[in-house]
């Protein structure tokens, strides 16, 4: 009676121990796959975060390039200068809220493959315009050259015409074969007689032959004479007049006559009769005409 009570005991007991035992290890599978399945998901998200700061730095990098290209672009265009300038704008904004995480990544990679393929547009059109600048730039250096020869060549041919041009003035100007010049006096019946004497001397008198000249123009030609005394004085005329322009200035002249010339030799005399006293030494006459000098003589008084 004992025996058949405890067999069904040790039974039960048996029975709610291998029910442990499976529960056990039904427990243990679930909370392995449990285990696996989160580390699945840990790695998976390892991954995502992985893959996210990757795109996030290589959108960042392409875009950090992007301001260096347009930092390195060069042009005189304010048009596509501020075109460029609005574009590095974007492309900061963009970058900032990309640093900030608060964009989408595909999309700021979208924007950015847009912004990139506008800045190639502007490499190149600046790229065009830098070239067609540097044409410009030579060919305005040729032209530079050019006028510069064609204002050396003009300033040759001035100058040659102004030589040639000073040669013919020279040339035009008279000169005198011979010349003779001193005092006079006049005697009771009017006859002019020369002397040496100051104390005797009441004009001066000077005669000259004007040589042939073909290349001045004939006609009357005005000859100016300068009697200059002893002590440097130039005798002053009896017309009252006085002044004419020589070497390029004005000065005084003695008297002054018309000489009728027709490009051949004649002989004209020149006479002053200003009545002032005249001391003794050395005088100086000079001749002049349209403003040059074209004779010189000397005479002394005692």
């Amino acid at each position: 009676m004992d025996q058949h009570n405890e067999q069904p005991a040790k039974n039960r007991s048996n029975t709610g121990l291998l029910l442990l035992v499976v529960l056990l290890l039904i427990s243990n599978v679930v909370m392995l796959w449990m285990l696996m399945s989160r580390g699945k998901e840990v790695e998976q998200t390892q991954q995502q975060v992985a893959t996210l700061t990757t795109q996030k730095d290589d959108v960042t990098a392409m875009l950090e390039n992007m301001l260096d290209s347009y930092d390195s672009l060069k042009t005189e265009n304010d048009t596509v200068r501020q075109e460029v300038e609005l574009q590095k704008q974007q492309i900061e904004e963009l970058l900032s809220k990309v640093k900030r995480g608060s964009y989408d990544l595909a999309k700021a990679k979208k924007e950015a493959e847009t912004l990139r393929a506008i800045m190639k547009g502007y490499i190149a059109q600046i790229d065009s315009l830098n070239q067609a600048n540097q044409a410009l730039t030579a060919e305005n250096l040729g032209l530079t050259q050019e006028l510069g020869e064609t204002r050396a060549q003009k300033e040759a041919l001035s100058s040659e015409k102004e030589s040639l041009q000073g040669k013919i003035a020279k040339g035009a100007v008279l000169h005198t074969t011979s010349i003779a010049a001193g005092a006079l006096f006049v005697r009771n019946n009017g006859k002019q007689v020369d002397t040496e004497r100051a104390s005797k001397a009441e004009m001066v008198k000077c005669c000259f032959t004007i040589g042939e000249n073909k290349v001045t123009d004939a006609g009357d030609k005005v000859i100016y004479m300068r009697v200059i005394s002893p002590d440097g004085k130039v005798l002053a005329s009896s017309d009252g007049a006085g002044r004419f322009q020589f070497n390029g200035v004005e000065g005084e002249y003695s008297a002054r006559r018309e000489v009728n010339y027709q490009n051949q030799p004649v002989d004209a005399c020149i006479f002053w009769t200003g009545g002032e006293e005249l001391r003794t030494g050395q005088y100086i006459v000079e001749l002049y005409e349209a403003g040059a000098q074209i004779s010189k003589s000397t005479f002394n008084l005692k």
